[in-house]
């Protein structure tokens, strides 16, 4: 090859991707606690809720695990980081809220206990 030759490189177009809900429609749930199992080949992310919590222990029920290639993982981790330091520079820093240890219950209706 001479010197003045150019070799150009076009990168591949990026493909469009199209995303579609089941028939069935998406699943939805609310998860307050979330816990990892792996394997050398992917990992699994259990998402569940706490149901109850007594002096001993907090008693979690389990909804739905979801498990993912360790390269989906590490994508997934980099748009939450992402997501979550744009969040943080527009409300300040997450932290973990303090909670009174009892329920509060109102006198909402006084005259209904005459």
């Amino acid at each position: 090859m001479s010197p003045e030759q150019t070799i150009v490189v076009t990168p591949p177009k990026q493909r469009e991707v199209e995303y579609r809900n089941s028939p069935e429609g998406l699943t939805r749930i609310y998860s307050n606690n979330v816990a990892l199992a792996g394997t050398r080949f992917d990992i699994k992310i259990i998402f569940g809720e706490v149901a109850d919590i007594t002096d001993d222990k907090a008693i979690v029920e389990n909804r739905v695990m979801v498990t993912l290639s360790w390269l989906e993982a590490k994508l997934l981790g980099e748009f939450l980081q992402a997501n979550v330091k744009a969040f943080e520079e527009l409300n300040g820093p997450l932290r973990l809220p303090t909670i009174q240890q009892k329920m509060i219950v109102p006198d909402t209706f006084p005259e209904a206990n005459k």
